[in-house]
């Protein structure tokens, strides 16, 4: 009788963590994925809300029900809703959000799950496509944006911008001014002529919203512009400079949501062919919620 020995290979976490990826299936990834999106950043209506955490619940007791046009026509139907009760005050990802539902209706209606994958990537990189060269050219046309005066604004008004604001050395006591003379314009006590204020600034604060400007149309611009060519190598930089972007915007911009929804998004669109690029827009939406911790506090100091 032969003994046979067997010969074990060493652990190595980065061949463990690609054979994981390697596992997850578009089709069933997306929409667990998609449904953590619209249940972690919902629409405020309670109606939504109920909805969204009854599907979550659903899908929780009976997994298959992710995979059924139902549950994504209920969801995006009561989102539709949502959206024109408060077309008006509703942040653009909303409406993404909306949209992105509606596809996950759509590509469940037929069974044939190639069919489904093949749905889910064209509308992921049309969403990227139009995302992007539509905010690109928004942006362009805006005076306000390209003189860099809306950022400006943003650095020394939107308490969101704050922590950033110190982090790249504006003086408070410039945000501080600029904020007392807004409230003056906001008192209905106050009379200020022309209802016009005029912001206390310097030439660093113009400096970093010229720049912050720029950065933002210039890879907005390259990312849409690369998606449109659908060839390897666009893509791959396209991916690069979307992660880029993801991992870099929404650290002064707390917009979120926005941020997963993209994060989902690439992954719907890297997951067939890079694998590697499909785990890294993962660590993204993690790198996302993670901007959610107080760090902002920490980094004034309150």
């Amino acid at each position: 009788m032969t003994a046979v020995a067997q010969v074990s290979r060493p652990f190595s976490l980065a061949a463990y963590v690609a054979d994981r990826l390697e596992m997850l299936r578009l089709g069933d990834t997306v929409p667990y994925l998609t449904l953590f999106l619209a249940v972690v950043f919902p629409f405020t209506w309670w109606p939504y809300s109920l909805v969204s955490k009854v599907a979550l619940l659903t899908v929780l007791l009976f997994p298959s029900a992710v995979r059924t046009s139902v549950l994504w026509g209920v969801m995006a139907a009561t989102a539709t809703v949502t959206v024109a009760r408060e077309w008006d005050l509703a942040d653009n990802h909303k409406y993404l959000l909306c949209y992105w539902l509606w596809v996950m209706c759509i590509s469940h209606i037929p069974k044939d799950r190639e069919f489904q994958d093949r749905i889910i990537r064209f509308n992921a990189r049309f969403f990227l496509i139009f995302i992007f060269l539509g905010a690109a050219l928004q942006k362009f046309f805006s005076t306000t944006y390209m003189s860099g005066a809306m950022f400006e604004m943003e650095l020394l008004l939107d308490q969101r911008f704050h922590a950033f604001s110190h982090l790249v050395g504006v003086d408070s006591a410039l945000a501080q001014e600029s904020v007392r003379r807004l409230l003056l314009l906001q008192n209905p006590y106050v009379q200020v002529a022309d209802n016009y204020i005029r912001l206390v600034s310097d030439d660093h604060v113009h400096r970093v919203a010229t720049l912050v400007t720029l950065y933002d149309l210039y890879v907005q611009v390259a990312i849409g512009a690369l998606l449109i060519f659908c060839r390897r190598a666009t893509d791959i930089a396209a991916h690069i400079l979307l992660l880029f972007f993801i991992l870099t915007t929404y650290i002064p911009a707390p917009v979120f949501g926005f941020g997963v929804t993209l994060g989902v998004m690439g992954f719907a669109l890297a997951q067939e062919r890079f694998q590697r690029i499909s785990g890294a827009y993962l660590l993204s939406i993690v790198a996302v919620l993670a901007y959610e911790l107080p760090w902002r506090d920490w980094v004034l100091g309150t």
